[in-house]
């Protein structure tokens, strides 16, 4: 990928009621420049195309001007110039670089004069881009096939979160308003890891958001090990720790999402897990240990927490939601996990038998053996709807023993499906009435009433729509139910559809009617930028489940000192190969086969111990060779 001065391409240029001469001279490092100039009420423009969605600092340089104005705006498509920046003209021969970035993939030019009346005003222009801002990362890790579409699918999720590592003081696209002591904090706080942290999205919502960090985090091990990114994302959410223990969802704006604080955990766990960073673990206990004294403050009997909110944050989930126990569930499971290596072998015990509790209680209340699903909360009158959230996460996370996770993705596949990835909901809610005590959109909304149309329009982006977030927990589960045959066709749907149009970045969702980028925004009733993101970071993570399931590279013990390795090909997709970063060095894994056999090439460190695992209908019948040799259980 390009990082230092990028230059852009030339689309095309408007001299409106004026001159747009030579304009292709601003775009290299060469002598020429451009000439733009306006003597009348349209001036001339020019749009400009980066090639890919990108973040950077916008540049300019002049060889001479009037002194006025350049208009410069941008944003991710051609028909969403959503941002204007203002930039006076610097002084000729001066290389003005902004000091914030911006995030863009088309630039369109012009200029403007100072005055009250239209005057007339030029400027030569001698070269224009943008410096990269988001993380330096070195890709490390790699995941290639026969058909380059599989190499250029995972690439692309891997850059999508590289261009969400950016530095933390430029957090919030909202930042102007901020009460003044968060701004006061994000201008302020740096952590001693690094100074770039993993936002949601480089434009929208450009800040640090626990649940989006969890997923993130796993694509940045798998793809660059740039663990320090991950460490001071974590330590951010420490560092705003209140002292009931409670840690907020978002870092700028401090929404609570009580079920994000679990992601929190988690995310601590994984990154032990990951890298074996002991120092970095006991850092964390402290703040660990005070927001499970919290959680387990709060259990109701059934050990189940209350939730205000999830990721579908239109819809009023408030409650003891079936998908908040999943996400408590794993959390459990990572705590006691993270005790272990504490030593502390009675919270072990503890937490496993809150473990158990909670999933024994959750089967009886939401499981619906009619359909082979987990129902949920939903606090609107008549919505008989199955969301899809609770269902991948009870069986990524274990909840679901074999025969209901075979009949929660049969049920997925037959009512969720769509030629552009899986839905939200098994059906389109049709109408929009609160439930009684519902209180969930005077929330966003205070003050308003609303009437069940305006109620529906803003649910929209969550009713029955795609989302490639929770796409991903749906072909991690069918990996792990070993149907790699329908989890590689869900990812072609999903993220085939974005990778085939613009702007070359994994989106935040997609228009479940077409396919497309939707253009509408997510939040009507806001004032600030609220359309879908053009590279969101959890969209991205699709890499890390190819790296993790197709190659089947996963650690079992921290710092991958037991690993796992257990291929999940099909249809498609039958040899690959590829490297995963671990803290002893690459482990790598080469997969060809035929019908008679399969060969594998697999290379990792001294400090490494790998476990196969070929219990695959893949592997049926065929002759396993490891490094040359037969493989034998």
């Amino acid at each position: 990928m390009k990082t230092g001065y990028i230059f852009p391409s030339l689309v095309s240029a408007d001299a409106g009621d004026g001159e747009a001469l030579d304009v292709s001279s601003m775009l290299d490092k060469g002598e020429g420049s451009a000439y733009l100039s306006v003597g009348g009420s349209r001036a001339p423009s020019v749009l400009l195309d980066f090639g890919i969605k990108m973040t950077g600092y916008f540049f300019v340089e002049l060889e001479k001007s009037s002194g006025d104005e350049l208009v410069i705006q941008y944003g991710p498509l051609r028909d969403a110039l959503i941002k204007t920046l203002v930039v006076p003209m610097p002084a000729d021969g001066v290389l003005w670089v902004d000091e914030e970035y911006i995030a863009l993939r088309y630039l369109k030019l012009s200029i403007r004069s100072k005055a009250v009346l239209p005057s007339p005003c030029q400027a030569s222009i001698r070269r224009i881009g943008v410096k990269f801002s988001a993380y330096p990362c070195v890709y490390r890790g790699s995941f290639r096939a026969a058909d380059p579409f599989w190499e250029k699918l995972w690439r692309t999720g891997a850059y999508t979160t590289q261009l969400c590592l950016q530095r933390s003081r430029f957090a919030s696209t909202f930042r102007n308003e901020l009460p003044e002591p968060h701004r006061t904090f994000v201008n302020e706080w740096r952590s001693p890891y690094s100074d770039y942290v993993i936002f949601d999205g480089p434009r929208r919502d450009r800040e640090a958001w626990i649940g989006d960090i969890r997923t993130e985090a796993l694509n940045i091990y798998y793809a660059f090990g740039a663990n320090e990114t991950v460490k001071s994302s974590l330590h951010l959410f420490h560092a705003l720790q209140e002292s009931s223990g409670l840690i907020p969802g978002s870092a700028a704006s401090r929404q609570a999402f009580t079920e994000y604080k679990l992601w929190w955990i988690i995310s601590i766990w994984e990154h032990y897990l990951f890298t074996e960073d002991r120092a970095f673990l006991d850092k964390m206990y402290e703040g660990y240990r005070s927001l499970m004294d919290w959680i387990e403050f709060r259990l109701d009997p059934r050990g189940f927490l209350y939730n205000d909110k999830t990721w579908m944050w239109t819809f009023p989930r408030e409650g003891y939601g079936s998908a908040t126990q999943c996400v408590l569930y794993r959390a459990l499971q990572c705590a006691a996990r993270i005790e272990e290596e504490a030593g502390e072998r009675e919270r072990v015990k503890e937490l496993e038998r809150l473990a158990a509790r909670l999933r024994l209680h959750l089967i009886e209340t939401y499981w619906d053996e009619d359909k082979g699903v987990f129902r949920d909360v939903l606090n609107l009158e008549d919505a008989d709807v199955v969301l899809s959230d609770v269902n991948c996460y009870a069986v990524v996370f274990g909840l679901a023993d074999r025969e209901m996770s075979e009949r929660i993705l049969s049920y997925l596949r037959a009512e969720m499906w769509t030629p552009y990835g899986s839905a939200t909901l098994d059906r389109k809610l049709e109408r929009a009435v609160p439930a009684a005590g519902c209180t969930h959109f005077q929330t966003y909304l205070p003050g308003m009433s609303l009437t069940d149309e305006q109620t529906m329009s803003f649910m929209w982006p969550h009713n029955k729509q795609i989302w490639p977030f929770m796409n991903g927990y749906e072909v991690e589960a069918r990996f792990l139910a070993d149907q790699a045959d329908e989890a590689l066709e869900l990812t072609r749907r999903c993220w085939g559809t974005m990778l085939a149009q613009e702007p070359g970045t994994y989106w935040e969702m997609i228009d479940a009617e077409n396919g497309e980028f939707p253009l509408r925004s997510f939040f009507e009733f806001s004032k600030g930028d609220a359309l879908n993101s053009a590279c969101h970071g959890w969209s991205g993570w699709i890499s890390a489940i190819l790296q993790g399931y197709a190659l089947g590279v996963r650690p079992l013990r921290p710092g991958f000192r037991k690993t796992l390795i257990a291929p999940r090909l099909g249809a498609g997709l039958t040899e690959i190969e590829g490297e995963v970063p671990t803290p002893h060095g690459p482990i790598s894994v080469k997969i060809e086969s035929d019908e008679k056999q399969v060969r594998l090439k697999v290379g990792y460190p001294e400090a490494v111990k790998v476990v196969y695992d070929f219990n695959s209908r893949f592997f049926e019948g065929k002759r396993i060779l490891i490094n040359g040799e037969a493989w034998r259980p």
